[in-house]
């Protein structure tokens, strides 16, 4: 790899240089990290003016799968409070779970109207796959605090919307975990399996595009059963549909599946799934 380097000043002057070797030693959780994604994150954190040693920005990496940005909560809130056209937000949780929602309003100084974001539970929540049940359960930082998880959630998105150079196209976590080097032995487990995408959800909060719907859209006779039960367990995103996967076919590798992941697999083995799943 190129010794590619940045140096920037962050927002409160200090002077910072980074390289490649830095990112690839201290900052990315696997150094199979690529050039291309060292180059990004080095321009990334110069654009932003972050510094990554500070933990406000993080470099997400595990084996094959493509490199995740990440940006503290607090780095978040923190740049929007700091913007001269913030004027305060307000939150607000409501009803119970399933049903619960939380409404986030951040107001500008130079707009006429705030930018204002409900967020639903079903939509937020972060689960993971409970292998005695073969349930999707509650992370444990949603399952012991709801409404808190909830409401950042809702506020950083309304964040992002109403400041979206604050943070650029970054991630941004709603997680209070941040440590790269938690100790939680489950995660560095999972993470020594060569699958972080659990830790990533449990660690970080970071979220991925919903894919169901595109599985439904060009789903065949054979095998709507199998969507139906995904869609009425919720696996609705690639890392879940990997999980299960990795359960119920375990003699396979699943580490680079795609959306269309279903309609390539032999009949045999779509029923494997959906005896696993009963």
């Amino acid at each position: 790899m190129k010794e590619l380097a940045v140096s920037y000043s962050d927002e409160k002057g200090q002077e910072i240089k980074l390289t490649a070797s830095d990112i690839v030693e201290y900052i990315s959780t696997d150094s199979s990290v690529t050039e291309k994604e060292v180059f990004t994150f080095l321009n990334m954190c110069k654009y932003l003016k972050l510094n990554p040693f500070l933990k406000e920005i993080y470099l997400i990496k595990y084996k094959d799968s493509p490199a995740t940005f990440v940006i503290s909560y607090q780095t978040l809130l923190k740049r929007a409070e700091e913007n001269k056209n913030f004027n305060g937000y307000e939150t607000e949780v409501k009803g119970e779970i399933p049903n619960m929602s939380a409404t986030a309003t951040v107001y500008r100084k130079d707009r006429s109207y705030p930018v204002k974001i409900t967020v639903n539970y079903s939509e937020a929540v972060k689960t993971v796959l409970d292998r005695q049940t073969k349930e999707l359960r509650p992370t444990n930082m949603w399952k012991s605090m709801p409404e808190w998880m909830l409401r950042k959630v809702a506020l950083a998105r309304a964040l992002k919307e109403a400041f979206p150079s604050a943070v650029g196209n970054a991630q941004v976590s709603v997680s209070e975990i941040v440590d790269i080097d938690s100790d939680d032995k489950r995660v560095q487990e999972e993470i020594k399996e060569g699958d972080g995408q659990k830790a990533i959800d449990e660690m970080y909060g970071a979220s991925e595009e919903p894919v169901l719907n595109s599985f439904q859209e060009e789903a065949k006779e054979g095998k709507l059963k199998l969507y139906e039960i995904l869609k009425e367990k919720k696996i609705d995103t690639l890392a879940k549909v990997k999980e299960i996967l990795k359960e119920a076919l375990p003699d396979e590798n699943w580490s680079n599946i795609k959306k269309d992941v279903f309609e390539k697999m032999p009949e045999e083995k779509l029923q494997q799934v959906i005896e696993y799943l009963k």
